[in-house]
Formats: C-alpha cells, sequence, structure tokens
C-alpha cells in the first residue's frame, strides 16, 4: 500500500522534480505567472521595479530566473557551441518547469538564449509569443532605469505584454 505524502497531488510532485535541479538559480514563487530571465546582474532597485510592473498589470510577484546558474555557466559569453546547446536545452527544462504564463527576458544574452532555446524570435525591446507564452524582451532592464524614457519606454512593453495576454482578464 502507496504511504500517502504530505502532498499527493501528481502536479505538483512534478513540478516539484522537474525544478530542484534548478531550485539555486530561482528566486521568488514558482507559480508565479510571470517568470524573468536574466543573465546580467539584476541590482534590488531594477527587481523591485520588475515586480511592481507586475503589480502595475494585474499580477502577482514574478519568479526570477537566472540563467547563469540555471544553465551551469553556458549561458556567459565565448562558451563552447557544446556548452551553448546545454546550456539552452537547461533554459527551456527550467521554464518549462516553471510554466509561466508570461516571461520577461531582462536583458539582450537572455532574450538571445530563449530565442535559441525555444527556436523562436525573442527581440530585445519587443513583445510577443514564444511557444505560445506571452513575452517581453529588453536589452537591460536594469539600466533602462536611470533613463526616464526609456523607463517609459519598458513600460509600456509591459503593459503591450500584458495586453497581448487577453485571456487572462
Amino acid at each position: 500500500m502507496k504511504t500517502p505524502g504530505n502532498n499527493n497531488n501528481m502536479y505538483v510532485e512534478a513540478k516539484r522534480r522537474a525544478l530542484a535541479p534548478y531550485a539555486s538559480a530561482m528566486e521568488g514563487p514558482v507559480d508565479a505567472a510571470v517568470c524573468v530571465a536574466y543573465t546580467d546582474e539584476l541590482p534590488a532597485a531594477a527587481r523591485t521595479a520588475l515586480a511592481a510592473a507586475c503589480a502595475g498589470i494585474g499580477l502577482d510577484e514574478p519568479v526570477f530566473l537566472d540563467v547563469r546558474a540555471a544553465t551551469d555557466e553556458g549561458a556567459r559569453e565565448g562558451a563552447d557551441e557544446a556548452a551553448v546547446r546545454q546550456a539552452c536545452k537547461n533554459l527551456f527544462a527550467a521554464v518549462e518547469a516553471l510554466d509561466p504564463l508570461m516571461l520577461v527576458a531582462a536583458d539582450a544574452r537572455a532574450a538571445a538564449l530563449l530565442q535559441a532555446a525555444y527556436r523562436e524570435p525573442v527581440a530585445p525591446g519587443a513583445h510577443g509569443f514564444v511557444f505560445g507564452r506571452v513575452y517581453a524582451a529588453f536589452s537591460s532592464f536594469a539600466r533602462d532605469l536611470v533613463d526616464p524614457r526609456m523607463k517609459q519606454r519598458d513600460w509600456a512593453i509591459l503593459k503591450a505584454m500584458r495586453k497581448s495576454a487577453q485571456w487572462l482578464s
């Protein structure tokens, strides 16, 4: 006879197991509607701004995914082709295990790796769909915070991303 665990929900258990290899790369609620992927350092001000932006578009706190940590350093500039391929596989697995409704690439390298992982365009400074998931991508969200015009542009991209997800209304 099977011994019941603390949580007998097979989907919760499957998600827990799928996320286990990436636990050190994640910060925030694993059931968040938004996943923010980043490769550049993401300072506290940028994290706070992204969390506030999520709240501003009617969503809860995002989960932050450090792509470098999730991909065993294969996301670093100058990594060999095999390391980048493995990094893309790991990134794909981590994002799919999180299964967010929306995806934010906080910097250009994260956008490029998401593009390679999903084999679909992920353009910095734009929003769209990747693998059926709404995304917004930035060249450097952290750097954009110091320029009021760029900050406004980023906010407009995030709002447009949200409007693309009409099923969330």
